[in-house]
């Protein structure tokens, strides 16, 4: 039972709100990857407008963006090169005046962190490597300025991997988490998940998990996330839930029916070597007969199969079938032959 004054819980409750609406929109803002719309703020009941007094909402949003600029966030309205006055207005976090500033770490720090960095880099697969690169070469630049143009350029921009670091989030607090997705038809959706685990493929994370759109365990790409919400609830990831049964091959991204495809590998590689060439998927067998693995797995795109055994082919002897994957492969090995000729 609560035992405060029943007046003092009914002034805080409003506070609350206010807070919480602050909250989420700071969130969403800054794990966008392009300015928010005043309508996509004001019309959202999950940030805390949406009311059916769009009057209120705005003054709500206005008297919000000036608690967090006496906080040092300063909201900023946006408008593109050429755009009327009586558009509608966008709003992003002005990176400028409310992050950190370069100079605010020493010479030493910024040392100890690219140190840091490399290390991380060093490996092939990690979470953000984008995000990473970016880092190294702001840290590169305090270190040594002039040297600075000779650094190589981070593809996208930060604000493309704000949503995915808010997934990252979620999945750590165990948190479910809404957010825009843009799939590979360029369709947008609002998907809610439970991230029940995350892996580095390509240069890509993927986060797999339980999403309540679907009510299935669906997989989403790290560059494809739009903006994401604060998480909200919490979620136990199931024991059952293994996150090898959902990696995936180049040749499984591709329409149609999928194909048994089977290659040989090296007799000498160790079984580790070979369940991570293969993700533990399909069937890995030595054959004493043929003194190699034989790898049997279903491939949707035969092209890719035997582009993937030419890439890997320090551990791919061949493909063994069927014959159509193992002509694909011939042919590929005769145009870069005749290219290097």
């Amino acid at each position: 039972m609560d035992s405060r004054n029943p007046d003092t819980a009914r002034d805080e409750a409003p506070a609350r709100d206010t807070a919480r609406r602050i909250l989420n929109l700071l969130f969403i803002l800054n794990s966008s990857a392009t300015p928010l719309t005043t309508e996509q703020i004001v019309s959202d009941s999950d940030l805390g407008y949406g009311s059916a007094n769009r009057a209120s909402d705005l003054k709500k949003f206005k008297r919000d963006r000036e608690k967090l600029a006496e906080r040092g966030i300063h909201v900023i309205e946006v408008r593109e090169a050429g755009s009327q006055l009586n558009e509608e207005s966008s709003w992003a976090i002005d990176a400028e005046t409310t992050y950190a500033a370069a100079g605010s770490i020493t010479r030493a720090d910024a040392e100890a962190l690219l140190c840091a960095v490399d290390e991380c880099l060093a490996r092939d697969e990690i979470p953000f490597r984008q995000g990473l690169l970016g880092i190294r070469r702001k840290l590169h630049r305090l270190i040594d300025p002039i040297a600075d143009a000779d650094e190589p350029s981070t593809p996208g921009d930060a604000s493309e991997r704000r949503g995915a670091e808010a997934l990252w989030s979620a999945f750590v607090l165990k948190r479910k988490i809404r957010f825009t997705y843009l799939d590979a038809k360029g369709r947008e959706s609002t998907r809610t998940l439970e991230v029940w685990g995350m892996f580095m493929q390509g240069g890509h994370t993927y986060f797999v998990g339980l999403d309540e759109q679907s009510g299935g365990v669906r997989t989403f790409r790290d560059d494809r996330i739009v903006r994401a919400w604060r998480p909200t609830g919490h979620y136990a990831v199931p024991p059952w839930f293994d996150i090898k049964s959902y990696l995936f091959l180049p040749f499984d991204l591709a329409a149609g029916m999928a194909t048994p495809v089977s290659f040989a590998l090296r007799g000498d590689c160790t079984h580790d070597e070979a369940e991570a060439l293969t993700h533990g998927r399909g069937d890995l067998d030595y054959s004493n007969a043929d003194s190699c693995w034989r790898w049997t797995v279903k491939a949707r795109d035969l092209q890719a199969a035997a582009a993937f055994a030419l890439a890997h082919h320090d551990i791919i002897v061949a493909p063994l079938s069927p014959k159509r994957l193992v002509d694909t492969w011939r042919h590929l090995i005769g145009k870069a032959v005749e290219a290097h000729a």
